[in-house]
């Protein structure tokens, strides 16, 4: 690792062996991912492809072994690889039971992001295993790892950013001259990229390991820009924790991100902190009124957290687990733990600034590391305990069936959400009501959160259309006149995108037709709603256009609180034209359309 610690001694040298493995790695790693997560793979691969396992390890050893190897020879460090090599395979093996066709995104993306977070805090003490037993598990060799990786990234993502902005640059000049081969191979050649962004990556780790020069001067200078924002940043938050009894805790409540603002600043500061306290240095930074103050601030971190546990516990007790709030208790916990122990390092009778942090910070990455993994196995498995306590809130009366929110279920909670799905037909809530039963029936129709359907399904609904069956299931507002033949026979090719027409001939009375001439042309358009869909009663406007019926507007009612009086209204045929008051204007021989701010238009 070509940092220094505080003594001065450097760490050990990277070989010219270890740096062609580096790039070969890297160029590897932007091959597979390529491979696993690109949608230009070849048929045959299809099957192989998209693997969850060839993705985590894809995703993770190449950079861990990257930023680790030093000798070919290194058995300790292999055999730490493959010790992490299972933990990954187990890791993947749980996300792999909990996708379901429909919600592997949702899935995947925090799985990713949970092991960005893994690699981060376990690589330093995979990286130490090549160090002398003599410094192996001390805190300055964890911390010049951390610093060194840190800085890694951070070359990295400039690096990227540089790459992509001169091929970007290059690719414009030659398409001034009508030669689009290099934003085609650009921009349009996945692999390429892939192979670029590994290359990059690769240099960017031989340079952090091979310069210690620089990647030292850069650290100081980071730290340097840091240290003088720790007080402004400590003098931020003593300012609100002093504001807060005359606003009241209520306001908490109130705030849509509480709890992340909270949180955001707790963390700031512990890593401000970290970055301005040298690892052994017992050097007291700043003059003694500024440092009164950035201890005064660590002194009172842990309120921070409390007070966004209560944010958090107030939105879960209002509306229940999800997994993104089961993840955010996790992290306030940490955050927590860390405020707590650096608070009691303040009033430590040490001569030293903070002299108990370098005894903490190693057991406190060791427990981030343990709930990143209970987080991602049966132990803490956050789609499991969400779907449970929203099914319980049901079941204990706490919300209404009409309230659990069935696009959740199917396409963020993985295979547990799908599973409540599937018995929440079975369940009395729902059988008892015909609309909610067919909403959850729909709902595990779908294939996509924007209400898409199986092609083949979506086919065979056109297919098996009869007139007479939509005029019985569709319902004909009070009043008005049943539209005309044309437009229901061809109702299915009307909509585009089926799922108004499933809703429609799902269930008698879910959608209302009304006939309204809406642009006094003395001819009626067609106003068909769809008020099956739980948030909103979504409304399309159908129009004759040179002796055809096509699509001509749309309207969706989300903010209507009381969704009974709504529908009461469309049925009772309570719908009337309202015509614009302000106009558009002409000019040059063309209509430009004025969007006004007045609330009646």
């Amino acid at each position: 690792m070509p940092q220094f610690n505080q003594t001065g001694r450097p760490m050990p040298h990277l070989p010219t062996p270890g740096r062609g493995l580096i790039i070969t790695l890297c160029l590897l790693q932007g091959l597979l991912l390529y491979f696993f997560f690109s949608d230009h793979i070849a048929a045959r691969f299809a099957g192989f492809s998209h693997n969850i396992y060839g993705q985590t390890m894809a995703f993770t050893l190449p950079v861990l072994i990257s930023l680790s190897v030093v000798h070919l020879n290194d058995r300790r460090l292999w055999a730490s690889v493959a010790l992490l090599a299972l933990l990954l395979a187990g890791m993947a093996t749980w996300v792999k039971s909990n996708i379901a066709e429909t919600s592997a995104d949702s899935v995947l993306v925090s799985f990713n992001l949970s092991l960005a977070l893994l690699v981060y805090f376990v690589l330093p003490w995979l990286q130490v295993q090549t160090f002398p037993a003599a410094n192996r598990y001390r805190y300055a060799s964890l911390s010049a790892c951390y610093s060194q990786n840190t800085l890694s990234a951070m070359l990295t993502f400039l690096l990227m950013l540089l790459a992509v902005g001169v091929m970007a640059l290059c690719a414009a000049l030659f398409r001034l001259v009508g030669i689009e081969y290099f934003h085609e191979l650009f921009f349009e050649t996945p692999l390429f990229m892939y192979l670029v962004y590994g290359l990059l990556l690769g240099a960017s780790i031989v340079i952090c390991r091979t310069q210690p020069a620089l990647i030292n001067t850069t650290r100081h200078i980071i730290r340097f820009i840091l240290k003088g924002l720790l007080p402004l940043v400590a003098f931020v938050a003593l300012i609100f924790l002093f504001a807060l009894p005359f606003t009241g805790l209520s306001t908490l409540s109130q705030a849509w991100s509480a709890a992340s603002l909270l949180t955001t600043m707790a963390l700031s500061i512990l890593l401000l902190v970290n970055v301005v306290r040298e690892t052994d240095s017992e050097v007291k930074p700043y003059p003694r009124a500024i440092r009164l103050l950035v201890n005064a601030a660590i002194l009172l971190l842990p309120l921070y957290a409390i007070l966004a546990l209560y944010a958090t516990g107030l939105r879960v007790s209002q509306h229940g687990w999800t997994p993104e709030r089961l993840r955010a208790v996790l992290l306030i916990v940490i955050t927590l733990l860390a405020s707590l122990c650096y608070s009691l390092s303040v009033i430590d009778k040490h001569p030293g600034w903070l002299p108990r942090i370098t005894q903490l910070n190693k057991p406190l990455s060791v427990l981030v590391v343990i709930l990143v993994i209970a987080a991602n196995s049966p132990l803490l498995d956050p789609y499991r305990i969400s779907v449970n306590n929203q099914i319980a809130r049901l079941d204990k009366g706490k919300i209404q069936a009409k309230d659990v929110d069935l696009k959740w279920l199917r396409f963020d909670t993985g295979r547990r959400g799908n599973d409540a799905l599937e018995a929440l037909q079975q369940h009395p809530a729902f059988t008892a009501d015909p609309r909610l039963l067919t909403a959850v029936k729909n709902m595990m129709a779908q294939t996509s959160r924007w209400g898409s359907y199986n092609d083949k399904n979506a086919a065979e609904l056109a297919k098996n259309y009869r007139v007479e069956e939509a005029k019985k299931r569709i319902q004909l507002a009070k009043g008005a006149t049943s539209p005309d033949d044309a437009w229901w026979k061809n109702l299915p090719q009307l909509e585009e995108y089926r799922n108004t027409l499933r809703d429609c001939l799902s269930l008698q009375g879910a959608c209302i037709v009304n006939t309204l001439d809406l642009n006094n042309d003395r001819q009626k358009e067609v106003f068909l709603c769809n008020t099956l869909d739980a948030p909103s009663v979504n409304c399309r406007i159908y129009a004759r256009q040179a002796g055809k019926w096509t699509q001509a507007g749309e309207l969706y009612l989300y903010e209507e609180k009381d969704k009974s009086a709504l529908i009461t209204a469309l049925r009772n045929g309570e719908v009337k034209p309202m015509q614009r008051k302000w106009s558009d204007v002409q000019i040059d021989g063309k209509r430009r359309v004025i969007h006004y701010n007045h609330d009646e238009e």
